[in-house]
């Protein structure tokens, strides 16, 4: 069985000319598996099938019991006796196992975890998500890409998460790049994901519009439950960007009458974003300037997708700092810097 983003791999090594033995030998997989992927359009679920457990009797008992304890733990063959009690006749190991999963996947694990850096090689991985900027009537969401490797970032800010918003900005932070890293890793954004374990165990019912987007350009990816720190990187990154750009810029007009709007933020965050590349990242110990111009040999060309873009209704424009003709939306990230760069019509 193959999963979702191993079937996207299939089909875009192939597009990209690989033989069926290429494929089978880079993605490790038989090649009569490949071969009847590749005639395949869309990847057919797979027949869900349900294992029965002799502890399944005994599972509301023993949530009970563990709930009862937390934050300390009861040890298993305390559990065991008080089942075997009520009629369990299986074995200490299957209610051992059982119990792990209670605790690591439901409660999280309560002894601390030491977290553990994951670097990745140019070019293989982005992390990608929403941060709240503002709340309330006019919302303002910020799109947040960062690439693994380098940890330069991408920001574009938002007054909607529609699914064609969502795909524009992955498309303008693909430009803004260079290209498209081979994976992109997500939290359960129903823009991404629909439902976990769908189809099985890290099968899941991806956002089928998403998936047709990302098809033939990257893979995506998924993290676990109660895992945030796996997608670290831009989760620490979204807080610097509140607290290090938009409070202090959110300050710096106060009481200028001037609106903050999503067009404003973004004719300031580029150049922000320029100096913060500059300054030496805590972790890697180099600029993400220079990480990024060794990055972006790795990063596959990315052709827009120009039929697409963001509909003039889903962008809500302030006519203190637009005029009528720019109203309308930006084809691309380029015209919408040569707008500002020309006209500097609405930077404060």
């Amino acid at each position: 069985m193959i999963q979702t983003e191993e079937f996207i791999v299939i089909h875009t090594l192939r597009k990209k000319g690989h033989s069926i033995r290429s494929i089978a030998k880079l993605t490790k997989l038989d090649r009569r598996t490949v071969s009847k992927r590749l005639k395949e359009d869309e990847m057919k679920p797979y027949e869900t099938r349900e294992y029965k457990s002799k502890v399944d009797p005994f599972k509301n008992f023993i949530h009970e019991r563990l709930m009862q304890a937390l934050p300390q733990r009861i040890p298993s063959t305390v559990v065991l006796e008080e089942i075997v009690a009520k009629g369990y006749d299986g074995k200490v190991r299957i209610l051992q196992s059982y119990m792990k999963h209670w605790y690591e996947e439901y409660h999280g694990v309560i002894k601390p975890q030491a977290v553990e850096r994951f670097e990745t090689k140019p070019g293989f991985q982005a992390q990608v998500d929403w941060t709240f900027i503002r709340k309330g009537k006019h919302p303002i969401y910020g799109f947040v890409m960062m690439l693994g490797y380098s940890r330069a970032p991408f920001v574009y800010f938002t007054n909607s998460m529609k699914q064609s918003v969502w795909q524009k900005c992955h498309e303008e932070a693909f430009m803004y790049f260079g290209g498209t890293p081979e994976t992109i890793l997500y939290d359960n954004l129903k823009s991404t994901i629909i439902t976990r374990d769908k189809y099985g165990k890290n099968k899941h019912g991806f956002n089928q519009d998403f998936l047709d987007f990302a098809k033939d350009n990257f893979v995506p990816k998924v993290c676990k439950p109660y895992r945030p720190q796996t997608k670290g990187k831009v989760e620490r990154f979204n807080r610097y960007l509140k607290e290090n750009f938009y409070i202090p810029l959110r300050a710096s007009l106060k009481g200028s009458g001037i609106e903050i709007t999503p067009e404003l933020l973004n004719t300031h965050v580029f150049g922000w974003v320029a100096k913060t590349n500059e300054r030496i990242h805590g972790t890697t110990g180099k600029k993400p300037s220079i990480r990024l111009k060794e990055e972006k040999q790795y990063l596959t060309p990315y052709l827009p997708q120009l039929s697409k873009p963001i509909p003039k209704e889903e962008i809500e424009v302030s006519n203190t700092h637009l005029s009528k003709m720019d109203i309308t939306y930006f084809t691309t990230l380029s015209d919408y810097e040569e707008i500002v760069h020309n006209g500097n019509r609405y930077a404060s």
